[in-house]
């Protein structure tokens, strides 16, 4: 799975830009600071989630002088199908209207265009999964079972739904018999929520553990998932237990809401341990554990989008990435402001080279090149 043909119009500073990247194998996006490496990366995540990895502003990511951004890819598939690949499109105004097309016809929403294009991003900002706040672990968590199963995102929705009204009940000061309402509606929510994401877990850890391997060897490594209340009981048990605080605090203290996943180092948070170099190598490896979960148990492969790849890491750091991320047999996109990135690095890639300068994309080499030591 991979998009053998990229269109772009109005996207930033991308005026129009029409690629026919490897499918199956390694596309490196070269050029200078500002020339447009990083929209191009951004437009392949925006044709996936209908949503930038960095600006919350439709404005921005429309061209200045433009109404509307389009982006249109073709999506190969397998080569046993009848069809080769698959059209997807989107629309976007500054207005905030927004459409979607699969196979030339309107689709209902983003998340379908997701399942059939699922990406995978490492950036400048991925630290913050082992740095900041649980959120961007459950984030982590969440998007990666949002494409490996398809009860995930009904469930994460029943559970959001009856926790917004549960806490609205609870600031409203309403009766607990109507807290306990929407005290059954959540546990039973949560219950399903909770299973899921511990099954994933199962998965995904040892995984994670061999990429580690592969880019960072660490010893006394452990990770645990933290459901977001007290192990030793059920989530019934501790609603019902703290049901007088959650009325003083006006929201629900415990529930999936607050889980997270711990991460330690001789039982030091990874954080205080790793260097920022370490801990984007650490980051790297959680993402790959996820797309190779996905690839074993999904039968979807993901593009791998890493955005400034020599940042933070030194020559063999960059290597040992490199060579983790040939082995998934999926489509990369890798900007750097080099094109002699894969100088030195003794392994056989399938690669082609473009070069962007003042938004206008050229290929470097017209065909597939393998280079080796």
């Amino acid at each position: 799975m991979g998009l053998n043909l990229l269109d772009i119009s109005e996207f930033r500073n991308l005026a129009s830009v029409k690629l026919y990247p490897i499918a199956k194998g390694f596309n490196f996006i070269c050029g200078q600071n500002g020339s447009g490496k990083t929209s191009l990366l951004e437009a392949i995540y925006y044709l996936s989630l209908g949503r930038s990895f960095r600006s919350f502003q439709i404005d921005r990511v429309i061209r200045y002088s433009a109404n509307k951004l389009s982006i249109f890819g073709h999506v190969s598939i397998d080569p046993a199908q009848l069809v080769s690949h698959i059209p997807l499109g989107l629309e976007r105004h500054r207005d905030g209207k927004i459409k979607f097309r699969i196979n030339g016809e309107e689709a209902n929403s983003i998340t379908e265009l997701a399942s059939l294009l699922p990406v995978q991003l490492i950036d400048s900002n991925c630290h913050h999964l082992l740095d900041s706040g649980p959120v961007f672990r459950r984030k982590y968590l969440d998007f990666g079972l949002f494409y490996q199963t398809k009860d995930f995102l009904q469930a994460w929705r029943h559970y959001e739904r009856a926790l917004k009204q549960r806490n609205a009940a609870l600031r409203s000061h309403v009766s607990r018999k109507e807290i306990d309402i929407w005290t059954n509606e959540l546990i039973h929510s949560a219950q399903l929520l909770d299973q899921l994401r511990c099954g994933y877990v199962d998965l995904l850890i040892p995984l994670l553990i061999n990429a580690l391997t592969e880019l960072l060897p660490l010893t006394d490594l452990k990770i645990t998932y933290l459901k977001g209340w007290e192990n030793s009981k059920s989530f019934g048990e501790i609603l019902h237990k703290t049901v007088e605080r959650d009325y003083q605090l006006g929201y629900t203290q415990f529930g999936p809401h607050k889980a997270d996943l711990r991460i330690l180092i001789n039982d030091i948070p990874a954080k205080d341990i790793l260097s920022r170099g370490q801990q984007k190598l650490f980051v790297c490896a959680m993402i790959l554990a996820r797309g190779t979960l996905l690839q074993s148990h999904a039968n979807k492969t993901p593009i791998y989008l890493v955005d400034d790849l020599p940042s933070e890491l030194d020559v063999v750091s960059r290597s040992s990435l490199i060579r983790l991320l040939s082995k998934q047999k999926a489509q990369v996109f890798v900007t750097a402001t080099e094109n002699n990135v894969l100088d030195g690095f003794s392994i056989n890639i399938p690669t082609k080279m473009f070069h962007v300068e003042h938004g206008h994309v050229n290929e470097m080499n017209a065909s597939e090149t393998e280079y080796k030591e």
